[in-house]
């Protein structure tokens, strides 16, 4: 009787993965860079879309209300709009803001609405005056 012998196959091998460690770090800063972008555009979308008064500049106009925290920006053409933004201030303190070089520039003034961190004695203010 015959053998058989059945032919070898060759193995194959995949090609050997090299780790990179350099290439792990990138993905995670690209990954936390990414989260941060979100994050910060989400923030940033939300004060316009809410109409916090953090982004008021001059010749926006903005709401009364009984808080602060209540007062929005809103369109001049709206019943609500209470002040018209004269001028902004940033950087500066209360007496800077109350002087002729601070709110002072603009002399229909009328109040001040102040927007600073808690403990700071700095801060942005907006001047404020009546909608025309």
């Amino acid at each position: 009787m015959s053998e058989q012998v059945t032919p070898a196959v060759p193995e194959t091998t995949e090609p050997e993965k090299k780790s990179s460690v350099a290439g792990g770090i990138g993905k995670k800063i690209l990954g936390y860079a990414l989260g941060a972008a979100i994050i910060f555009g989400g923030g940033l979308a939300w004060k316009y879309l809410s109409g916090d008064t953090d982004i008021a500049k001059a010749g926006d106009c903005i709401t009364e209300a009984a808080s602060a925290d209540d007062m929005k920006v809103v369109g001049c053409d709206k019943p609500d709009a209470k002040y018209k933004v004269l001028g902004v201030l940033e950087d500066v303190t209360q007496t800077e803001a109350d002087s002729d070089t601070g709110c002072g520039q603009w002399p229909a003034t009328t109040d001040l609405f102040s927007i600073m961190e808690v403990g700071k004695t700095k801060g942005k203010f907006l001047c404020l005056g009546p909608v025309a």
